[in-house]
């Protein structure tokens, strides 16, 4: 990284080839929207936002990542604001998010941002899913946490 801002936008299709290279974006098969965080000209990063058929029936943040040697440098937090930020112009006042039980960083990043936890029994997800064509076992218990935009960014933005 070039010590510079972070950028975060929308995934396009000029892009594409770029973030492939550099980035697992394993749910472009039914992508909705996916944000990119850019160093420079380098992709560092995405995040998903699903709009619609989520848990907890408001937009929900998924597919979080940051490569391991980039990690604790900001870039989960701007794609969170950001994708936070866009569902807020959409029009939403809430989101949400899950993690793994046992990604105790990105709980804790998530809980630093705002979010809490949802009235949700933690949920295992067991079995075989599609990851673009390809077969993929699961077994995990994931935590869902919101955050209700419209208190907690507006107070952001007047700082």
């Amino acid at each position: 990284m070039d010590g510079g801002r972070i950028d975060v936008r929308e995934l396009t299709e000029a892009d594409l080839p770029q973030v492939e290279a550099r980035l697992p974006l394993s749910r472009l098969d039914g992508a909705q929207t996916y944000l990119v965080a850019w160093d420079g000209g380098e992709p560092v990063g995405h995040a998903h936002v699903s709009w619609d058929r989520t848990t907890l029936g408001i937009p929900e943040i998924q597919d979080v990542f940051v490569p391991a040697e980039l990690r604790g440098r900001g870039i989960g937090t701007e794609l969170s604001r950001a994708a936070e930020q866009l569902a807020l112009t959409r029009g939403h006042e809430r989101v949400s998010i899950s993690a793994s039980v046992a990604n105790v960083g990105a709980l804790r990043l998530y809980r630093l941002l705002g979010y809490r936890d949802a009235d949700l029994a933690p949920q295992r997800v067991q079995g075989t899913i599609l990851i673009r064509g390809k077969s993929v076992e699961v077994d995990d218990t994931l935590l869902y946490l919101v955050k209700d935009l419209a208190v907690d960014s507006g107070a952001r933005r007047s700082s």
